[in-house]
């Protein structure tokens, strides 16, 4: 087995391991709700144990054997003597009950943020390794060509006047970003003057990049006759390109990493709730699309094909 298969199992395996602590942590999340309503004597079905649980109605029907014992204890409580269960509040406790919901609500709102942005800091973070592992590889690259290099020279001294020594001239980021640009421009058929390479090197990237989407957005609904001034004045005034148009990108981006996490068995299908675009994901929850590219970004994706 190579190298690249053996990172792609460990990955798989880290995975399916995050699945099975997931699925863990909810088994006892609903033991514990159950617990917490009978103590309290509340009414137990499959809604007031998701809600007690935190977790959806969908996934509790997921497994059989939490099914079978909500369903159990909901039909021993459906036996019992009315007067056992608790009295109706009272118009004062009703609106204390309606507070406490709505701090809940709040509550629960807050958490889901949290866990977004833990999810997306996790896909950072993993991005990051990932690209530490790039710049570690290219550094060996580079040390094995310095060694044939020298070898070569300790065989044939004339070599040594003729060969430049390999030596990084830019950093990291400035030559992510120059690259970026000018791979945007070739595209785009842009030929380069003075005073737009002046206005590339003296603005910021987002700057830049938000004149070339401006840019694009122009050439898809019109000619540009002079693409260079368009960009320098696109630069100069700050535009940025229509909601619409980015819309459209974002479309692209979803459609071309929904295809890789399908493939990879992660999604199976997606839809809109409340407006917001969601994914199905293998455990058959419907996740926040925003949330699964934050916790597989679509450059870990490409790497596992």
């Amino acid at each position: 087995m190579s190298k690249d298969d053996d990172i792609r199992q460990y990955r798989i395996d880290n995975l399916k391991q995050a699945q099975a602590a997931r699925k863990e942590d909810s088994l006892k999340r609903v033991n514990q709700a159950l617990n917490n309503l009978k103590k309290r004597r509340d009414k137990i079905n499959f809604h007031s144990v998701a809600r007690e649980a935190n977790l959806s109605v969908s996934y509790l029907y997921k497994y059989t054997e939490i099914k079978q014992r909500i369903a159990e204890i909901r039909n021993e409580q459906s036996l019992m003597p009315h007067e056992d269960f608790k009295s109706q509040p009272s118009f004062s406790g009703v609106k204390v009950q309606a507070r406490l919901k709505e701090r809940m609500k709040s509550l629960e709102k807050d958490n889901k943020e949290l866990r977004r942005k833990n999810e997306a800091l996790a896909g950072q973070v993993y991005r990051v390794h990932q690209l530490q592992e790039q710049v570690e590889r290219q550094q060996r690259t580079i040390e094995d060509l310095e060694m044939l290099l020298n070898e070569c020279e300790s065989r044939n001294p004339k070599l040594s006047s003729k060969v430049t020594t390999i030596a990084p001239k830019h950093t990291k980021e400035s030559f992510d970003s120059s690259s970026k640009i000018d791979s945007e421009l070739s595209s785009l058929n842009v030929r380069s003057n003075s005073t737009l390479s002046k206005l590339i090197d003296s603005n910021p990237e987002e700057v830049v990049l938000n004149a070339i989407s401006s840019l694009k957005e122009a050439l898809s609904n019109q000619t540009v006759r002079n693409k260079t001034g368009f960009l320098v004045k696109a630069i100069e005034n700050n535009w940025i390109p229509n909601e619409n148009y980015k819309e459209k990108v974002e479309l692209d981006v979803f459609n071309e990493w929904f295809l890789l996490a399908n493939s990879q068995r992660l999604v199976s299908a997606s839809t809109k709730l409340d407006g917001v675009l969601h994914v199905l994901n293998s455990d058959g929850e419907w996740i926040p699309f925003e949330e699964m590219i934050a916790q597989y970004p679509l450059d870990a994706l490409k790497s596992m094909t």
